[in-house]
């Protein structure tokens, strides 16, 4: 007699639950159609992240707006002759002041639309989307 019944029972009955989801995606999607989602899943999960270069030059934020993937990486070049900062508005990311040639570097890690200014040069705007 088992010692965990109870145990094995909910181990069978979740193998079971899940046997028949992925019987119904497949009969509800088409065996193609399923196929390709978890391709297409399981490729954004694994692609590689990005590097993306952007500059701050002439008082502006050069893209205006990016869309990029959770994980990429950012960075911005200052190519001003003044320090300027690259500030969400939000406040989920600052890299304080930036000095004239220098670069900040951010990973994009949560989803969301990221507007972003220069706390020295609020009249500098932008914004970030991170799928």
């Amino acid at each position: 007699m088992s010692r965990f019944p109870l145990l094995k029972r909910s181990i069978v009955s979740t193998g079971f639950l899940l046997a028949a989801l992925s019987f119904a995606s497949v009969m509800w999607l088409g065996p193609q159609e399923a196929d390709a989602q978890s391709r297409d899943a399981l490729a954004a999960k694994t692609a590689p992240a990005k590097h993306h270069s952007l500059l701050i030059k002439d008082f502006k934020y050069q893209p205006a707006s990016l869309t990029v993937k959770r994980g990429d990486t950012l960075e911005w070049k200052n190519e001003d002759v003044v320090a300027h900062t690259v500030t969400a508005a939000d406040k989920s990311f600052d890299s304080g002041s930036i000095p004239a040639g220098g670069s900040w570097k951010y990973v994009a890690k949560k989803p969301g639309t990221f507007n972003y200014i220069c706390t020295f040069h609020p009249n500098m705007k932008a914004n970030l989307i991170v799928q």
